[in-house]
């Protein structure tokens, strides 16, 4: 079994990355699996991952590189006796650092090699992210083995460059690679660099555990981030499409970060609001840096489930914040009281839910 751990920090590109990758295994005929990994309660990318149609495990409540290693040792084993796969691609929380995961199946008793740990940068924001918490970049950037510079797209061919010269200059032993996750060649060159040379890879990281002590030992990933998180659910009632849920989420998660911008105008960060409208899951996330604040909507087919609530007028809408620099009350406060504004509004009742953590639930095969 072959580990491909897809880091880098929130909205930095992961989750589009993964589903592209899982395309290249189902045509190269590789039987694959895949653990996600969201720092608050409640999942949203493990929901968007259900249409990749492979045998998924989401673990939330904190990160796989501290807080839920047990948890992450468990799932591992499981889905190595369960389901055997080829390739196990892990997409830890942007909080995580990839390289302490892997020093920790190490210590498994499991057959596995690991592809070269990547990072991806969002070339965007990185400036922003590196003014905000630059500790934490650093540490994710120097544990890389492969660094891809995603969303190149969205920059100059100056400000590429410059990331470039930077990173090399930070990690000058890591394989840079310019990509748009969305463009199928920059992931295709991604996928040939992780399963090039599997066992050099293999010996070359033991050899490193035996002549070193581990870069990330003792670290706790998300402290050192300063990032405050909050994650959630409400259960509405009322009549929803999913092009009106979409604008529905789009206004709160805007009127979100306009609030948070007003405690801390530089942040950066990741707000995710999602809720399933008759077997279309409306996703709606907003990536800020800085000034800079994008808010992209997906609308995504999945099967209908005839025991789920999120259909018939009955609904769950699930919410994930993670941001620098504000503290955690004031992150609660500002969304709890953009929900609901917007929900009474617009005529929903509602009721916030206790959460129980996801982490136990049985592997999806």
């Amino acid at each position: 079994m072959r580990i491909f751990l897809i880091g880098g920090f929130l909205g930095s590109g992961k989750t589009t990355t993964v589903l592209k990758l899982i395309d290249r295994l189902a045509a190269d005929g590789k039987k694959a699996a895949l653990i996600v990994n969201e720092v608050g309660e409640i999942g949203i990318d493990g929901k968007t991952l259900e249409t990749a149609g492979i045998p998924s495990k989401e673990l939330t409540n904190g990160c796989i590189c501290c807080s839920l290693v047990i948890n992450l040792r468990i799932t591992v084993s499981e889905i190595a006796d369960i389901y055997n796969p080829d390739i196990l691609i892990m997409e830890p929380t942007g909080l995580s650092f990839p390289s302490q995961i892997r020093d920790e199946l190490l210590n498994m008793n499991v057959m596995m090699s690991f592809a070269p740990v990547v990072t991806l940068v969002d070339v965007s924001r990185f400036t922003a992210e590196m003014n905000q918490i630059p500790k934490f970049v650093e540490q994710q950037l120097k544990e890389a083995e492969i660094i891809g510079i995603n969303k190149i797209d969205l920059a100059d061919e100056e400000k590429i460059k410059g990331i470039e010269a930077f990173l090399k200059e930070m990690n000058p032993d890591a394989y840079t690679l310019r990509m748009s996750a969305a463009n199928d060649e920059a992931v295709d060159k991604l996928y040939e660099l992780m399963m090039r040379e599997s066992e050099e890879t293999v010996s070359l990281i033991d050899a490193e555990k035996e002549s070193k002590p581990r870069v990330t030992e003792n670290l706790n990933s998300i402290e050192i981030s300063n990032v405050s998180t909050f994650s959630g659910l409400y259960k509405i009632k009322g009549e929803l499409t999913a092009k009106s849920a979409g604008a529905l989420l789009e206004n709160i998660i805007s009127a979100v970060g306009a609030e948070i911008s007003n405690v801390n105008r530089s942040f950066v960060g990741h707000i995710k609001m999602a809720v399933k409208v008759d077997g279309t899951l409306v996703k709606v996330s907003q990536t800020a840096g800085a000034d800079d604040r994008k808010i992209e909507a997906e609308y995504i087919q999945q099967e209908k489930d005839s025991e789920s609530n999120e259909t018939g007028g009955n609904y769950e809408l699930r919410f994930l914040a993670a941001v620098t620099n504000v503290k955690k009350e004031k992150l609660e406060e500002i969304i709890d009281q953009s929900v609901s504004v917007f929900l009474t509004a617009k005529k929903l009742p509602f009721e916030k839910q206790a959460i129980k953590s996801e982490s136990k639930k049985p592997i999806v095969l």
